[in-house]
């Protein structure tokens, strides 16, 4: 037992050593690349620097812990390129701590350290360590929340409840699409709490959660939903899907009941609907017509694992797999049901914070297989 665990130690390390390697050298051939929607952190780092009203009000606080680490670098005069570095180094160990989740949910060190592998492979994911956007370090911080989560699930330490806090404060102020982890950890925690009949807690934390869904509905966050996207029927963001004379703004600020209205009297359901299934396919799928056919090919790829999803969705697990799977199922459901009401960015940006809830039901589903095939396996040997 203790060979195998130095087995894989000395294979980490090794990976450790190839990733920051070819990272290195990309890093010195291309640099972080610092257009695009990197203009926006690096105004409000400078905003934050004088003081001044984040960029976009009260959506900039969304942005704001990626904002303060470039604007840590201006203030210390350091180049943004060392964000990049923070961003690879932050990386791998997420890769690390994804190992040790399915060593600690799957019980089986070869498959952890399979999707270990294909964590740091991941396109989609490490991709957006080169760039000056918050994907990077939310998805970073995402990975290691789901960690923390299940640790403390387990532990229940004051340590781990303010580094799950910690983390929670990160991936909230990060990227908007924080609040769906939000929500996907509290739905988890009401069934835990339900299943270990812990009813007073159950009741009080499930009053608590509608108190907040009630709020959030009710405040300016809903603001991130455009009726003028869905107007446009845009299933890429400012791209419109139709003619339309509608004027596009990125935050209009009319809430959910001028959205709603959008759907019923001006688009239809049926459209709305439609639409969406549009968006699912340009979310999951990544296929862009605008891409090279080898970029979309190696994009591609990565479909090959929702196979493994689904078969790691609808089989049978041991039981410490039990919440972690939830919390996958969840955050993609709420995913999904949010791409219906916003739009996906031309450069596949969005999906990099599904992605390790998509490696973690794939790594679950491919064991499933492991199993199923070993027992033939065995029965050919000994034949």
């Amino acid at each position: 037992m203790e060979t195998g665990i130095l087995f894989y130690k000395k294979n980490i390390i090794l990976a450790a050593f190839i990733y920051f390697f070819i990272s290195g050298l990309l890093l010195y051939h291309y640099g972080i690349q610092l257009g695009g929607e990197a203009e926006k952190y690096i105004d409000n780092a400078n905003r934050i620097l004088r003081q001044d009203e984040l960029r976009n009000g009260f959506f900039g606080i969304f942005y704001v812990a990626y904002s303060l680490l470039v604007a840590l670098c201006i203030k210390l005069s350091v180049q943004l390129v060392f964000v990049a570095i923070v961003q690879i180094i932050f990386s791998f160990i997420a890769a690390v701590l994804l190992y040790r989740l399915l060593v600690n949910v799957l019980g089986n060190r070869r498959v952890a350290f399979l999707f270990f592998i294909a964590y740091l492979l991941c396109y989609p994911i490490q991709k957006w360590n080169f760039f000056l956007y918050s994907e990077s370090m939310h998805t970073s911080c995402l990975v290691i929340g789901i960690y923390l989560f299940d640790k403390l699930r387990r532990e229940r330490k004051y340590t781990l409840l303010a580094a799950f806090g910690t983390m929670m404060l990160l991936i909230l102020f990060s990227r908007p699409v924080g609040l769906l982890f939000l929500f996907s950890v509290a739905a988890v925690m009401l069934t835990w709490l339900y299943g270990h009949k812990k009813r007073s807690l159950f009741y009080l934390f499930l009053g608590l959660s509608i108190v907040a869904i009630v709020v959030i509905a009710n405040s300016p966050v809903t603001a991130f939903i455009n009726p003028d996207s869905l107007k446009r029927m845009e299933v890429i963001c400012q791209v419109p899907g139709e003619s339309t004379d509608t004027t596009y703004q990125e935050f209009n600020r009319v809430g959910l009941t001028k959205v709603f209205n959008v759907i019923k009297d001006d688009i239809g359901i049926g459209n709305f609907l439609m639409n969406g299934f549009k968006k699912l396919g340009c979310f999951f799928g990544m296929y862009r017509s605008y891409y090279s056919w080898q970029n979309n090919l190696l994009l591609l790829c990565y479909t090959l694992f929702y196979p493994f999803v689904l078969i790691g969705i609808f089989s049978r697990q041991d039981s410490r797999f039990k919440y972690v799977k939830r919390l996958s199922i969840l955050y993609l459901c709420l995913t999904s049901v949010a791409i219906f009401f916003t739009c996906d960015d031309w450069s596949n940006r969005f999906i990099s914070p599904a992605f390790p809830f998509i490696l973690i039901l794939a790594a679950a589903g491919f064991l499933r297989i492991y199993h199923w095939l070993k027992p033939v396996t065995n029965t050919a040997n000994q034949a």
